[in-house]
């Protein structure tokens, strides 16, 4: 069963998912800029990050049946729709990239929802996966969403895409303070998130891993899963608006 998409969002309006949501997009933002041009998709609850790509040429919010949508973006033409977990109504090779936040560890078919994100790429198009950490807090202590569902390692996510015809590009992590909600070690949360990522990045509470649609392997192999193809580093964290909805 998917977390209820109320959640999510009473999650990220509180502190401690607004400095979760700073650091993750810091290094969003690190990888792909402010998304100039390219046709986007965030699955899973990508929301509050898809606001980060202020120049892409078009930018959908895609959430699973089982979980709920809210309209997005505020204020503007709605972009956010349900979907089927492996079934999007989007057409073959159409998409620059796909965001993957709180999308993959509650996925009851991770290989055919990764299938189904090849399919809707174009053939120079890139994933990026932001994963609860099975090594880390945030996936084991139950206070965030993060702690929903399989958490994952380095190894389980490179399998996973491989066997889904990507070919991974970049590593990082993020989430190295504790997801406790003390004002004290909300205060202290950057320094923590420089601590981590400089001492301990293989403790991380979320992985983070951009890969490439990968055109070399044959496209049989695509369609034998039942898809329907044709063919650390430390970044600064993203400022947001308060009111804004390895191993």
């Amino acid at each position: 069963m998917r977390t209820d998409i109320l959640d999510f969002h009473e999650f990220y309006q509180a502190p401690l998912g607004r400095l979760a949501r700073d650091f993750i997009s810091g290094r969003l933002v690190e990888i792909w800029g402010d998304g100039a041009g390219l046709a986007i998709a965030g699955f899973g609850y990508a929301n509050p990050y898809l606001e980060l790509f202020t120049s892409a040429a078009a930018r959908f919010a895609l959430a699973p049946g089982g979980q709920g949508v809210i309209r997005w973006p505020p204020g503007k033409a709605n972009t956010a729709s349900l979907v089927g977990e492996h079934e999007w109504p989007i057409p073959d090779a159409s998409l620059d990239r796909v965001l993957i936040v709180h999308g993959l560890e509650e996925a009851p078919q991770p290989q055919r929802l990764m299938r189904e994100v090849w399919r809707v790429l174009k053939d120079d198009g890139r994933v990026i996966i932001v994963a609860a950490h099975r090594r880390g807090l945030w996936s084991v202590i139950d206070t965030t969403p993060f702690a929903a569902g399989r958490p994952y390692h380095k190894r389980r996510l490179e399998v996973l895409l491989r066997d889904a015809v990507f070919r991974p590009t970049v590593w990082n992590a993020a989430l190295f303070f504790p997801p406790f909600r003390s004002k004290l070690l909300l205060r202290a949360a950057r320094a923590w998130e420089r601590a981590g990522a400089a001492l301990w990045p293989g403790l991380g509470g979320v992985l983070m891993l951009e890969a490439e649609k990968d055109m070399l392997a044959p496209v049989g192999l695509v369609r034998r899963e039942g898809a329907r193809a044709l063919r650390p580093a430390i970044a600064a964290p993203q400022p947001t608006r308060r009111n804004a909805a390895p191993r």
